[in-house]
């Protein structure tokens, strides 16, 4: 089940809604769990018992951490970071390891059969719980209820955010009307961005990456790159709308995940706009704790790279996104030297054609399914290959296509805050047909999704499957 599917849009939530509402404030966050552990049955019921027993043994480690000082905290600190890597490793990366060093093919044997629902988004939270108990910044969750619930919260157990202790700690509780409306008009927002823009560039996208990349012509390969530019952003952004509207109903404020980040103007701001949670995560966890930026500039260097190439492996277990993370690692990198410096004396326009097509190309090692489908795409964009043409193109750019792809282009140009504030003005110079429109046009919106999520074949959230 999934945040999109028309069996928890139709079946699940709303139950969901009436019982929280009808429910004694003592027992809300005991029938939410309860609602996100049904929620992790519903998904992915064969691997329930292990994510039962990494909630279990997170919340022992973290009430050991507290309690224990001097070296035993540090080094129960760590034993816990160690053990979560390594329940991570087992199931996402051991047959990527038993491919990639000769001699361990005896671990494909070993490899479990299915991986955890969100296990990547679970587990750094977890790591974030961990380690800011042993640095003294937060304090260990004693309730057994509150602790699972944090991290089996099913608003965002998928694809994050990859909310920290702390941001569910000071819970609502008992949300206002005024949480309710906005939450369900950020749930509605959220499910349109996936249902009608990502769900109509997809189809181009999947064209372009598909068997034939080898044989595509310049105009094809770059439409089909940035068809998927802009899928994978409402796509992931629509999910995290989702989860950050949901958890605004249910009474928690979960973090922003996304700030336009197609309008950035480095490869550092990107960073600072996109998946905002996971950069945060590698900061506050990795990077600083290698030196940051307080060592020498060749230190800073390889603390980019190293923090870079574990984000891309964090995404999936292939060199491909390896070699994604390797390449936005370069660019931050270079942006810190004179490179950089240049940069900033350029004129806003090229600063923001730079960010786009080095985002933009780093885009092909993410979707192309090896290091060698890569190299042929990189070639067709730069129009080397001899008589490439796909047809296919001709079939799928028809009317809606394009008015999804104009969409597109606006939305993550920033239009939308524009777009709501206008819409806000002419509500309140039209009084109550204003008023009444803000409360109309969610759940109409919502309905349309509904009705083309029944018309269409599924397509999973792209960030559900890391």
């Amino acid at each position: 089940m999934s945040l999109d599917s028309t069996l928890f849009l139709l079946a699940f939530l709303p139950v969901a809604l009436v019982l929280y509402a009808i429910c004694p404030r003592l027992l809300r966050e005991p029938f939410l769990l309860a609602a996100s552990l049904l929620f992790y049955a519903l998904s992915s019921v064969a691997t329930l018992p292990f994510f039962a027993a990494s909630m279990l043994g997170n919340l022992v480690f973290g009430l050991a951490i507290e309690r224990a000082s001097g070296a035993w905290r540090g080094r129960l600190t760590a034993l816990g970071v160690i053990l979560n890597i390594a329940f991570l490793g087992w199931f996402k990366y051991l047959r990527f390891l038993a491919g990639a060093i000769p001699g361990l093919g005896f671990l494909n044997a070993l490899a479990p059969a299915a991986m955890p629902l969100g296990i990547s988004f679970f587990t750094f939270a977890a790591v974030a719980y961990l380690v800011d108990i042993g640095r003294g910044n937060s304090e260990a969750q004693r309730n057994p209820v509150r602790f699972c619930l944090f991290l089996s919260f099913f608003p965002k157990i998928a694809a994050g955010p990859i909310a920290r202790h702390k941001d569910m700690a000071g819970s609502l509780v008992r949300p206002e009307l005024q949480d309710v409306r906005v939450g369900l008009t950020r749930l509605a927002v959220g499910l349109g961005k996936k249902v009608f823009i990502a769900g109509t560039l997809a189809p181009m996208a999947d064209a372009a990456f598909g068997e034939r990349a080898g044989n595509l012509d310049m105009g094809t390969a770059w439409l089909g790159l940035a068809s998927y530019a802009l899928q994978l952003y409402f796509d992931f952004s629509g999910y995290t709308d989702m989860a950050v509207g949901l958890g605004r109903v249910f009474g928690y404020r979960l973090p922003e995940n996304f700030n336009y980040p197609y309008i950035s103007q480095s490869v550092r701001e990107f960073w600072r706009r996109w998946h905002m949670t996971l950069s945060l995560w590698f900061r506050d966890y990795l990077y600083i704790p290698l030196g940051g930026g307080r060592v020498a500039p060749w230190k800073i260097q390889r603390n980019l790279l190293i923090v870079f190439a574990l984000c891309g492996l964090w995404h999936g277990a292939s060199w491909s996104f390896v070699v994604w993370g390797l390449w936005h690692g370069v660019f931050l990198s270079l942006e810190r030297t004179a490179f950089g410096r240049a940069l900033d004396r350029l004129p806003r326009i090229f600063r923001h054609g730079y960010a786009v097509l080095a985002v933009m190309l780093g885009w092909v090692f993410f979707r192309a399914p090896d290091l060698g489908h890569a190299w042929e795409y990189l070639r067709a964009l730069a129009g080397l290959n001899p008589g490439g043409f796909d047809y296919s193109w001709m079939v799928r750019v028809n009317r809606q296509y394009m008015v999804m792809l104009a969409l597109g282009v606006l939305g993550a140009a920033g239009a939308l805050p524009w777009l709501d504030a206008r819409l806000d003005q002419s509500g309140k110079a039209l009084g109550g047909i204003g008023a009444v429109a803000r409360v109309v046009l969610p759940p109409a919106l919502l309905a349309l999704c509904v009705m083309q999520l029944a018309a269409s074949t599924y397509a999973p959230f792209i960030y559900a499957q890391f």
